[in-house]
Protein backbone atom coordinates (compact mmCIF):
# COMPACT_ATOMS: atom_id res chain seq x y z
CA UNK A 1 0.00 0.00 0.00
CA UNK A 2 1.64 3.13 -1.37
CA UNK A 3 1.34 6.42 0.87
CA UNK A 4 1.86 10.05 0.34
CA UNK A 5 5.28 11.12 0.86
CA UNK A 6 6.95 14.67 2.17
CA UNK A 7 6.45 16.85 -1.18
CA UNK A 8 9.21 18.69 0.36
CA UNK A 9 11.31 15.04 -0.35
CA UNK A 10 9.05 14.13 -3.34
CA UNK A 11 10.21 17.66 -5.02
CA UNK A 12 14.29 17.24 -4.36
CA UNK A 13 13.92 13.34 -5.58
CA UNK A 14 11.82 14.57 -9.02
CA UNK A 15 14.76 16.77 -9.58
CA UNK A 16 16.36 14.06 -11.05
CA UNK A 17 14.53 11.61 -13.99
CA UNK A 18 12.37 8.52 -12.29
CA UNK A 19 13.84 9.33 -9.00
CA UNK A 20 10.54 10.60 -7.75
CA UNK A 21 8.47 8.07 -8.59
CA UNK A 22 10.56 5.65 -7.03
CA UNK A 23 10.02 7.59 -4.16
CA UNK A 24 6.72 7.05 -4.26
CA UNK A 25 7.17 3.30 -4.65
CA UNK A 26 7.18 3.25 -8.19
CA UNK A 27 9.73 1.36 -8.73
CA UNK A 28 9.37 -0.14 -12.38
CA UNK A 29 8.12 3.40 -13.81
CA UNK A 30 11.10 5.30 -12.09
CA UNK A 31 14.01 2.81 -13.71
CA UNK A 32 12.25 3.35 -16.95
CA UNK A 33 12.41 6.99 -16.64
CA UNK A 34 15.90 6.82 -15.25
CA UNK A 35 16.87 4.25 -17.94
CA UNK A 36 15.33 6.44 -20.60
CA UNK A 37 17.19 9.76 -19.59
CA UNK A 38 20.44 8.25 -19.85
CA UNK A 39 20.41 6.10 -22.75
CA UNK A 40 18.82 9.57 -24.29
CA UNK A 41 21.76 11.36 -23.15
CA UNK A 42 24.36 8.93 -24.71
CA UNK A 43 22.76 8.42 -27.31
CA UNK A 44 22.81 11.93 -28.02
CA UNK A 45 26.68 12.76 -27.35
CA UNK A 46 27.74 9.58 -29.28
CA UNK A 47 25.62 10.47 -32.55
CA UNK A 48 26.89 13.99 -32.55
CA UNK A 49 23.38 15.27 -33.54
CA UNK A 50 22.13 17.81 -31.15
CA UNK A 51 18.73 17.89 -32.48
CA UNK A 52 18.22 14.69 -30.19
CA UNK A 53 19.20 16.43 -27.05
CA UNK A 54 15.52 17.38 -26.73
CA UNK A 55 14.53 13.91 -25.92
CA UNK A 56 15.99 13.74 -22.41
CA UNK A 57 15.23 17.20 -22.01
CA UNK A 58 11.72 15.83 -22.74
CA UNK A 59 12.25 12.94 -20.54
CA UNK A 60 13.64 15.13 -17.73
CA UNK A 61 10.15 17.19 -18.05
CA UNK A 62 7.92 14.55 -18.30
CA UNK A 63 9.40 12.49 -14.73
CA UNK A 64 9.24 16.01 -12.65
CA UNK A 65 5.94 16.90 -13.13
CA UNK A 66 4.81 13.37 -13.39
CA UNK A 67 6.28 12.79 -9.68
CA UNK A 68 4.80 16.09 -8.65
CA UNK A 69 1.43 15.31 -9.98
CA UNK A 70 1.43 11.95 -8.29
CA UNK A 71 2.49 13.45 -4.88
CA UNK A 72 -0.48 15.44 -5.04
CA UNK A 73 -2.99 12.64 -5.36
CA UNK A 74 -4.86 10.99 -2.18
CA UNK A 75 -3.82 7.64 -1.04
CA UNK A 76 -6.72 5.75 -2.90
CA UNK A 77 -5.82 7.50 -6.27
CA UNK A 78 -2.23 7.00 -5.96
CA UNK A 79 -2.61 2.85 -4.62
CA UNK A 80 -4.87 2.33 -8.07
CA UNK A 81 -2.04 3.64 -9.90
CA UNK A 82 -0.34 0.19 -11.36
CA UNK A 83 3.19 0.69 -11.53
CA UNK A 84 4.33 -0.81 -14.93
CA UNK A 85 7.63 -0.02 -17.39
CA UNK A 86 6.85 3.09 -19.32
CA UNK A 87 7.52 1.83 -22.91
CA UNK A 88 7.05 -1.96 -22.51
CA UNK A 89 3.07 -2.03 -21.54
CA UNK A 90 1.75 -4.23 -19.18
CA UNK A 91 3.64 -7.17 -19.71
CA UNK A 92 6.95 -5.74 -19.25
CA UNK A 93 9.42 -8.39 -20.14
CA UNK A 94 7.16 -10.44 -22.50
CA UNK A 95 6.55 -7.04 -24.88
CA UNK A 96 9.76 -6.60 -25.02
CA UNK A 97 10.80 -9.88 -26.42
CA UNK A 98 7.64 -9.66 -28.19
CA UNK A 99 9.12 -6.39 -29.95
CA UNK A 100 12.62 -7.88 -30.45
CA UNK A 101 11.30 -10.31 -32.09
CA UNK A 102 8.49 -8.42 -34.07
CA UNK A 103 9.27 -6.58 -37.96
CA UNK A 104 11.72 -4.41 -36.76
CA UNK A 105 14.47 -7.03 -35.37
CA UNK A 106 16.75 -6.60 -38.32
CA UNK A 107 16.65 -2.77 -38.26
CA UNK A 108 17.29 -2.83 -34.63
CA UNK A 109 20.17 -5.74 -35.40
CA UNK A 110 21.48 -3.44 -38.15
CA UNK A 111 21.95 -0.42 -36.17
CA UNK A 112 23.65 -2.53 -33.18
CA UNK A 113 26.10 -3.89 -35.73
CA UNK A 114 26.96 -0.87 -37.10
CA UNK A 115 27.39 1.04 -34.14
CA UNK A 116 29.46 -1.76 -32.50
CA UNK A 117 31.78 -1.48 -35.70
CA UNK A 118 31.71 2.57 -35.30
CA UNK A 119 33.14 1.97 -31.90
CA UNK A 120 35.73 -0.72 -32.85
CA UNK A 121 36.69 1.87 -35.44
CA UNK A 122 37.24 4.61 -32.73
CA UNK A 123 39.58 2.26 -30.53
CA UNK A 124 42.09 1.30 -34.19
CA UNK A 125 42.07 4.64 -34.97
CA UNK A 126 43.29 5.55 -31.15
CA UNK A 127 45.77 2.36 -31.30
CA UNK A 128 47.24 3.73 -34.78
CA UNK A 129 47.33 7.17 -33.55
CA UNK A 130 49.35 6.33 -30.36
CA UNK A 131 51.80 3.37 -32.24
CA UNK A 132 52.85 5.44 -35.23
CA UNK A 133 52.45 8.99 -34.06
CA UNK A 134 50.43 12.31 -35.05
CA UNK A 135 52.76 12.71 -37.96
CA UNK A 136 51.90 9.41 -39.55
CA UNK A 137 47.99 9.47 -38.71
CA UNK A 138 48.19 12.84 -39.97
CA UNK A 139 49.55 12.77 -43.16
CA UNK A 140 47.72 9.17 -44.02
CA UNK A 141 44.84 8.36 -42.35
CA UNK A 142 43.09 11.59 -40.17
CA UNK A 143 40.54 12.45 -42.95
CA UNK A 144 39.12 8.80 -43.36
CA UNK A 145 39.49 8.59 -39.97
CA UNK A 146 37.09 11.36 -39.59
CA UNK A 147 35.00 10.62 -41.92
CA UNK A 148 34.03 7.28 -40.80
CA UNK A 149 34.41 8.29 -36.92
CA UNK A 150 32.26 11.03 -37.24
CA UNK A 151 30.20 11.47 -40.43
CA UNK A 152 29.17 7.54 -40.96
CA UNK A 153 27.18 7.25 -37.93
CA UNK A 154 25.16 10.37 -38.14
CA UNK A 155 24.64 9.43 -41.62
CA UNK A 156 23.47 6.15 -40.34
CA UNK A 157 21.08 7.16 -37.81
CA UNK A 158 19.67 9.63 -40.20
CA UNK A 159 19.03 6.92 -42.73
CA UNK A 160 16.89 4.91 -39.73
CA UNK A 161 14.90 8.21 -38.87
CA UNK A 162 13.88 8.83 -41.98
CA UNK A 163 13.35 5.27 -42.39
CA UNK A 164 10.79 5.19 -39.19
CA UNK A 165 9.11 8.54 -40.18
CA UNK A 166 8.50 6.87 -43.48
CA UNK A 167 6.99 3.34 -42.07
CA UNK A 168 4.79 5.53 -39.76
CA UNK A 169 3.17 7.46 -42.54
CA UNK A 170 2.53 4.60 -44.59
CA UNK A 171 1.38 2.67 -42.02
CA UNK A 172 -0.99 5.35 -41.08
CA UNK A 173 -2.16 5.73 -44.40
CA UNK A 174 -3.10 2.12 -45.07
CA UNK A 175 -5.05 2.22 -41.17
CA UNK A 176 -6.96 4.69 -43.05
CA UNK A 177 -7.40 3.21 -45.94
CA UNK A 178 -8.69 0.03 -43.76
CA UNK A 179 -11.47 2.56 -41.85
CA UNK A 180 -12.41 3.75 -45.51
CA UNK A 181 -13.01 0.56 -47.05
CA UNK A 182 -14.61 -0.44 -43.68
CA UNK A 183 -17.06 2.67 -44.13
CA UNK A 184 -17.50 1.58 -47.70
CA UNK A 185 -18.87 -1.72 -46.88
CA UNK A 186 -20.62 -0.49 -43.86
CA UNK A 187 -22.49 2.20 -46.10
CA UNK A 188 -23.27 -0.71 -48.90
CA UNK A 189 -24.71 -3.03 -46.33
CA UNK A 190 -27.26 -0.46 -45.15
CA UNK A 191 -28.27 0.97 -48.46
CA UNK A 192 -28.96 -3.08 -49.52
CA UNK A 193 -30.86 -3.69 -46.25
CA UNK A 194 -32.75 -0.03 -47.06
CA UNK A 195 -33.54 -1.89 -51.34
CA UNK A 196 -34.82 -5.12 -49.39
Amino acid sequence: MRRRKNRFLLFCCSLMPGAGEMYLGFMKMGASLMVSFVLGITFAGFSGLGILSVIPMVVWFYSFFNSNNMGGLTNEELNNIEDNYLFLGRDGEDSFKAFMAGKYRKVIAVVLILVGCSMLWAVLCDALYDIFGDEWFSKYFYYISRMLRFNVPRIIIGIVIIWFGVKMILGKKAEIDKLEDKEETYISIESEKKDE
